[in-house]
């Protein structure tokens, strides 16, 4: 088998490994599986280190055919030999990263071919592999001492460790850009998230702390990070403008700005980072993207920057949604930090909502609901000490012992009846006091739910929409009208955590492009992304996509 060029077969051949006192290895790639594998040394090759001085080692310019090495040649015959041992193993698409650590000693220095290094060296792999039991992301790191008598200027040991970058697919990776600056990423986290404080083994700064700090400075990440410390404050911090290479001072509204004793995650503005990520609940990730919708250069900053989510919350619908997009990645804190670090992305439909109540408009990623749906998730926030099962026990409550009819006029455009060949080309919608466009369509009537998705998942345990993709252009509306039985409705609750429901009679499920509903009972509210609202009439459409 042909090794692909990006291992760099003569320096993996010229470097030992230490596998214990007296054995030795090195490394191998295994083009058809990918992993790369830990191998002992022949004797011969033994015997061949230690007694043939390699000039090549420490000037490879003085030998112009370095396979005619006999270490090589015999590396290449072991790497076709199907039978060789193997000690150790590990796969490229379990790394999050890999560097060079040396270690001094300044006492006993080793001494070869008549010069001496105080310097060793330890290639440092850092794999989360999953474990095949519980089939979840566990840390399974590999430290490999190589042996000092092969590598007095490091080269080798460096160009193996870009190369097991580079098959690693990682984007901090400079291997083509040698002036590339690092990532650096803004971290943002509610000390509150999940409402069990910020001591909390499940919360935010727990995670922060035991996984992903450690995790991206594995991966050779820069971050700073911003702990929320009031509602809004996320918002606030997305409209901060101001940037570390200037002095201007002012932030988004063109007011004078004090930031005496603040910190660059307070200062920088987030045009500088690379990324934005956010520890906690569905809800810190709606602050950022309202405060990044009210800048001025919203569609740069859409454009330019990366996001991720990390679920530290009680419903965290976004963060499942991302993992089962990802091939139904197991849905943890560690998963979902993995897949940041090794710079998994896909853009994601993001919509504008606007009322009639006020001029302020929204930018959603998640959901919208109406009805019981948004009763059973804001109605229930006194038994938030109950964690996911509150909305259980209010969609019995109110749908089931005590139910509610809620009437309105919705009007949609059906998916496909629009020009625009992509979601980046917003879809403009009439003012709220003009009718609508001949070909929208018009439903009136008395509904129980009225659920509008763009993620698979409205929280962790609701499997809401299963046909939803992260960036189809489509509103998939979910609607049960009142007519249907209380029977019918409790059996499509029941189902809601397997997707069952989409198949259950009674259910209708429309796709649109834009929508608008006019609520024609009083006493209901609007629910977006899990947050309240304003009243009233509403419409959107999707404008635009994040990274």
């Amino acid at each position: 088998t042909n090794t692909p060029m990006i291992w760099p077969v003569a320096a993996a051949s010229r470097l030992r490994i230490k596998f214990s006192n007296d054995d030795y290895c090195r490394l191998f790639y295994n083009s058809s599986t990918g992993s790369i594998s830990l191998v002992p040394i022949t004797a011969e090759d033994a015997s061949a280190a230690t007694t043939t001085p390699h000039a090549e080692i420490y000037d490879h310019s003085l030998t112009a055919n370095p396979e005619e090495d006999p270490l090589y040649q015999s590396y290449l015959k072991q790497s076709k030999d199907n039978a060789k041992k193997i000690v150790d193993s590990f796969h490229p698409d379990d790394v999050i990263g890999a560097n060079l650590s040396l270690e001094y000693n300044l006492q006993n220095p080793n001494t070869f071919h008549g010069m001496q290094s105080y310097a060793s060296a330890k290639i440092n792999i850092y794999c989360y592999s999953k474990n095949n039991r519980r089939k979840r992301r566990e840390p399974n790191h590999k430290i490999y001492t190589v042996d000092s008598k092969c590598c007095e200027d490091f080269s080798d040991v460096r160009a193996l460790i870009q190369s097991i970058r580079t098959l690693s697919g990682l984007q901090n990776n400079n291997a083509t850009n040698n002036n590339a600056h690092p990532q650096r990423f803004l971290v943002i986290l509610n000390p509150y998230s999940g409402g069990n404080g910020p001591k909390s083994k499940s919360g935010a700064t727990f995670v922060y702390e035991t996984i992903v700090k450690p995790m991206l400075e594995q991966a050779g990440v820069e971050h700073d990070k911003l702990a929320t410390t009031h509602g809004n404050h996320a918002t606030e911090r997305m409209q901060l403008r101001r940037s570390t290479s200037t002095n201007d001072t002012s932030n988004d509204n063109g007011e004078e700005a004090d930031f005496n004793d603040c910190t660059d995650s307070e200062l920088r503005d987030i045009s500088e980072y690379d990324s934005i990520i956010a520890l906690g609940g569905d809800g810190i990730l709606f602050e950022i993207f309202q405060g990044i919708h009210a800048r001025a250069d919203e569609d740069h900053i859409l454009s330019k920057l990366k996001f991720g989510i990390v679920p530290c919350g009680t419903c965290n619908g976004l963060a499942k949604s991302i993992l089962h997009w990802s091939d139904n990645a197991d849905y943890t804190p560690m998963e979902s930090v993995f897949q940041i670090c090794k710079g998994h992305t896909s853009r994601l439909d993001i919509a504008s909502y606007q009322l009639a109540t006020t001029t302020k408009t929204y930018a959603s990623f998640l959901s919208f609901s109406w009805g019981l749906i948004a009763d059973c998730d804001l109605e229930s926030e006194c038994l938030r000490w109950l964690g996911a099962v509150r909305t259980d026990i209010w969609a019995v409550y109110r749908g089931i012992l005590f139910p509610k009819k809620y009437r309105a006029r919705f009007s949609y455009l059906p998916s496909g009846n629009t020009n625009n060949d992509s979601v980046s080309t917003k879809i403009e919608l009439p003012q709220l006091n003009e009718p609508l466009p001949k070909d929208w369509l018009t439903i009136e009537d008395d509904f129980s739910v009225f659920w509008v998705c763009n993620t698979t998942h409205a929280s962790y345990n609701v499997f809401t929409c299963p046909m939803s993709k992260m960036n189809d252009g489509v509103f998939y509306v979910l609607i049960v009208r009142s007519s249907v039985s209380r029977l019918r409705l409790l059996q499509m609750l029941l189902k809601l955590e397997t997707g069952g429901h989409i198949e259950c009679e009674g259910l209708e499920i429309v796709t649109c492009s834009a929508y608008r509903l006019e609520p024609l009972s009083d006493n209901t509210y609007n629910d977006l992304d899990g947050e309240l609202i304003e009243r009233g009439t509403i419409q959107a459409s999707l404008f635009n996509s994040a990274n």
